[in-house]
């Protein structure tokens, strides 16, 4: 036991062995005493190995992980001290996932928790009320620019809730800037907005808020009698935005303090690279994931926060994920499974995020996942535009030109994944057949880039149109397994769920645009580019292509009103 032990961690930690010493050193193991069901199963996938021209470092760690555990069940057995722990691992199989829970990197966040909040019933029904329809990203503020399109929403997350942000308030970005509102009162708390000529240029599409860690430098003045002044730094939080778009353009904001404190490039060869997708690690939130046009995602390390000074921060990156498909259009991220999600141009992707192996850049495992295919055109592609994790391991993803929007459990996806050798950067594959999943009924609308929004804690899931509907979905009953569905491991439903709720666009009178001779906003097709969900479900907010910013409170109109 204590051979293999040592092999493998020779295996694991000399990237610089050749195939050959590789293959003569699974081998060696091979070799050890094993029962007879596992040795069999260890000898079909080496011969697999032996007919690929890839390079295995992610299947060899799994042989010689699963080889190991056979070993330690045949050694407890032996020593008749059976134990649940070497049963639990001998059923996991081949599965090299691990379990966010229960695992923890020494490079992880010391304040990170796993926290997602229970399941809890919506009371009633899903009625909303638009409250406010804001113009917030125009151009030169020009109040009558129906032209400057919104492209992402989010609320303030839980650990950014402090004296100045509530959890009520919403980012939001499009054309060039950032816009920060509270969405109780309408009220505008905060715009930036890119300055000069040549970065106005540069429009924003992607945008992520999280917290870093804050280095501040107080003077203090000592008790002592020399009046001597010190420094002393103090720790904290602070919330911080970053947004992206054209020319490959990262801004981080300081939300507190009002403005953008550092900017950079995450691809310096290409003058026109576009950042597409920003997600922060939220085990590492210095730790930001870059999805770019071309299809590849960086990963980079955005530092602290140093206040007042901000010129001590330096962002690096990383590593780099390939490109397996163009277009990184969403990243989610699982926690219990650390698996990012990246829905791209052609298919699905599931990266195996391991902290340690990003920090010494070495590859990570890529599986590739294919949806079913569209019901309305099977020559269609499937143009994975938008993906959110309704529960953490329960994620919904929408084709483009599919009708559909598919809901699917990730633990149950990964544990069918077979390995591919034939595709560059990628190790698994998966095929999605509609059985596997909760079809949701949606648009028959042919525009892309419409995303979707969800809140854990009610589990209501909405997406918008190119009419300017919002779909809503309460899934509380599919989660819970009230309704029988692929979710809970039962069969799939006859006919897509339809929508628990559509809200209409409301009919707004726009003096504005009206005084300027322009068409009224409904005259044209007002795609919903982006939805988000207040936790709780208490509040909508859409984004549409015609620079609007829609928000709904749930509720019946207030008789006076």
């Amino acid at each position: 036991m204590e051979e293999a032990v040592e092999v493998a961690k020779q295996v694991e930690s000399n990237s610089h062995l050749s195939k050959r010493s590789i293959f003569d050193t699974i081998a060696m193991i091979m070799c050890m005493n094993v029962n007879k069901r596992n040795r069999s199963r260890i000898e079909r996938r080496f011969h697999r190995l032996e007919q690929s021209n890839e390079k295995f470092s992610c299947e060899i760690r799994r042989i010689l992980k699963s080889k190991i555990d056979n070993m330690s069940e045949d050694t407890t057995k032996d020593s008749e001290q059976p134990s649940a722990v070497a049963s639990e691992k001998s059923s996991k199989g081949d599965s090299c996932l691990s379990d966010g829970k229960n695992s923890r990197s020494p490079l992880a966040d010391s304040w990170y928790e796993f926290n997602e909040p229970a399941p809890e019933k919506i009371e009633g029904d899903l009625y909303y009320t638009p409250s406010y329809c804001l113009r917030t990203h125009s151009k030169n503020n020009n109040p009558a620019d129906v032209q400057t399109q919104i492209w992402q929403c989010v609320f303030a997350p839980t650990q950014a809730v402090g004296e100045m942000i509530t959890s009520d308030v919403v980012a939001t970005c499009g054309g060039s800037s950032v816009c920060f509102i509270d969405v109780t009162t309408g009220d505008v708390l905060l715009k930036y907005n890119r300055s000069t000529k040549a970065l106005a240029s540069e429009n924003l599409y992607a945008l992520a808020w999280s917290t870093l860690e804050v280095v501040c430098d107080e003077t203090i003045d000592p008790d002592d009698s020399n009046g001597d002044m010190e420094k002393k730094k103090k720790f904290e939080r602070g919330s911080v935005v970053a947004a992206g778009g054209g020319k490959s353009t990262v801004v981080l904001l300081d939300v507190e303090a009002g403005f953008c404190y550092h900017m950079f490039r995450t691809v310096t060869t290409k003058a026109n690279a576009i950042i597409c997708s920003l997600l922060f690690h939220p085990k590492k939130q210095s730790w930001l994931f870059c999805g770019h046009e071309d299809g590849h995602i960086e990963i980079w390390e955005v530092g602290k926060l140093y206040r007042p000074n901000y010129s001590k921060t330096e962002c690096m990156s990383l590593m780099t994920l390939p490109a397996v498909s163009g277009d990184a259009y969403n990243l989610s991220y699982c926690q219990q499974l650390d698996l990012l999600l990246a829905g791209c141009d052609s298919a699905l992707l599931v990266y195996e995020v391991d902290l340690d192996k990003v920090s010494r850049g070495e590859r990570l495992c890529v599986t590739k996942v294919d949806l079913p295919t569209s019901s309305f055109d099977e020559k269609a592609a499937n143009v994975v535009d938008s993906i959110v994790l309704v529960r953490d391991t329960v994620l919904a993803a929408k084709c483009a030109l599919h009708a559909r929007i598919y809901v699917m459990d990730v633990r149950r996806l990964m544990q069918n994944r077979l390995p591919l050798t034939t595709l560059k950067n990628v190790d698994f594959h998966i095929t999605v057949g509609l059985d596997d999943v909760l079809s949701l009924e949606w648009s028959n609308t042919d525009n892309y880039y419409i995303n979707m929004g969800a809140d854990p804690r009610s589990c209501v899931l909405v997406c918008g149109d190119d009419k300017g509907s919002l779909w809503l979905y309460d899934l509380h009953a599919v989660i819970n397994g009230d309704i029988a569905s692929p979710i809970t491991e039962a069969k799939a439903l006859k006919t897509p769920l339809r929508p628990t709720a559509m809200l209409l666009w409301p009919d707004l009178d726009d003096p504005e645009v009206e005084k300027t001779g322009k068409l009224r906003l409904d005259s044209y097709d007002i795609v919903v580019d982006k939805c988000c969900i207040s936790d709780g479900a208490d509040h909508v907010v859409a984004v549409t292509s015609n620079n609007m910013v829609c928000i709904w409170r749930r509720g019946r109109p207030h008789p006076d009103n």
